[in-house]
């Protein structure tokens, strides 16, 4: 997305962005305490293949029913992470202790980060105090150490910071493209639906600086080559096990086939209370994951594809009113069993659409950025059930312009009562 110059109105100080890290580490602390607690079992897909990797395995076994073999249903680094902290621990109690501080340490890291990255994007830190602040005494991200989500809403926001080092260092262009395409790669290697956040950080990146059009080419061509390379070891081992090229995941057929059938809602929670997640899941389902075990993961899922799209094409009514919830649910969640976090999540939503006025009013060029990527890289999430954590890598975008918009509101309300304190004076 666009970036201005790295300039602030008032730098961050390290004593600002150590409270913020200890005030937001306390606070996921006290939410793994008082919430429902994480789950690290068996039925947690990305637990699952951990364990088998930690215990030599390879990468196979995602789902809970039985063991299904080789598999591309997740990405591969958060697993992997996992799978090194039960090498080291076991699978027992340490573990899940090491993987809930990890999660917590990373939830602070996270706050953190909105400080420098509202100081590139918006040429002021307070806005990312303010949202940091948010978030750190609201309970708004809920602590999941069994899921990838925070762990790719930082690497997002870290690639974004240092590929802007990189792109503006004085190195040569084929250098630049090439070490910001590896950091690409192992991005989409931990979530591949980045991709558009890190297309749209470079695209909006080279529209705002201009280069020369030689140096634009090589720095894209790099880019591309060095992305491909990263995740290239994975892909062959995909073809090589899975019996097919794709990209990064193999998931999609079994998310769409389960998401819209006659017993789906939009809703995730809606549909394990229902029984229609246990009916239509191989993770739940003994006789979806026997399907998975005979046919091959790969050949499964585009079974369940092609299901998915026939059961679509015969309940276009139904399909739409599933996307339109679903929609809803992505933006403005329905309360579950923690309200504090739909409720969190729609005053977020709220804020960013008065912050984004804002930036668009004073001509941020970010905010052109930050709304390319709240277009697009939702889209997918439309057509399967609705789930919070699948807003939580993008949702820095939101709380940077919401955290304008407290902003403004706190300085409104300082100069109104200021106003006011003069008047009575007189």
């Amino acid at each position: 997305m666009p970036v201005p110059e790295l300039q602030t109105k008032s730098p961050p100080s390290w004593p600002i962005a150590v409270a913020v890290f200890v005030l937001a580490a306390a606070s996921a602390t006290w939410q793994l305490t008082v919430f429902p607690g994480p789950a690290l079992g068996r039925y947690f897909e990305s637990v699952a293949v951990a364990r088998s990797l930690a215990g030599g395995h390879g990468f196979a076994n995602p789902f809970g029913a039985m063991e299904t073999g080789p598999t591309a249903h997740l990405a591969p680094l958060f697993p992997v992470a996992l799978a090194g902290l039960i090498r080291i621990l076991g699978y027992s109690p340490k573990f899940a202790l090491a993987a809930m501080t990890l999660c917590v340490l990373i939830h602070a890291l996270h706050a953190v980060l909105l400080l420098p990255l509202s100081r590139l994007l918006l040429a002021d830190v307070r806005p990312g105090v303010w949202a940091a602040l948010f978030i750190a005494v609201v309970p708004t991200i809920p602590v999941l150490p069994q899921w990838e989500a925070i762990w790719s809403a930082v690497g997002s926001m870290l690639f974004c910071l240092a590929t802007v080092r990189i792109l503006r260092s004085g190195r040569p262009f084929w250098i630049k493209g090439a070490a910001s395409g590896a950091l690409c790669g192992v991005l989409l290697l931990l979530n591949p639906a980045l991709l558009i956040v890190s297309g749209a950080w470079m695209a909006s990146f080279w529209f705002c600086e201009r280069p020369p059009l030689t140096g634009w080419v090589v720095c894209s061509l790099t880019f591309l080559a060095a992305a491909a390379l990263v995740c290239l070891p994975w892909t062959l081992r995909n073809q090589r096990q899975l019996g097919g090229l794709f990209f990064v995941r193999d998931n999609l057929g079994i998310e769409l086939y389960s998401s819209n059938a006659d017993c789906a809602e939009a809703m995730g929670d809606a549909n394990k209370r229902s029984g229609c997640h246990a009916l239509m899941q191989a993770n739940f389902n003994p006789h979806e994951a026997a399907l998975v075990r005979d046919m091959g993961e790969l050949n499964y899922n585009r079974s369940r594809l092609a299901i998915a799209m026939e059961w679509i094409r015969r309940h276009p009514a139904r399909f739409r009113q599933l996307t339109r919830r679903r929609l809803k649910e992505f933006w403005l969640p329905t309360p579950g069993e923690v309200a504090w976090y739909a409720w969190s999540i729609r005053t977020i939503t709220a804020l960013s659409v008065a912050g984004l006025f804002f930036m668009a009013r004073a001509r941020h060029k970010a905010a052109l950025g930050i709304v390319m990527v709240l277009a697009f890289y939702p889209v997918i999430y439309y057509f399967v059930q609705a789930e919070i954590r699948f807003r939580v890598p993008i949702l820095w975008m939101s709380l940077l312009p919401a955290g304008l918009a407290m902003q403004k509101a706190a300085a409104a309300l300082a100069s109104s009562r200021s106003a006011d304190g003069k008047q009575a004076a007189r």
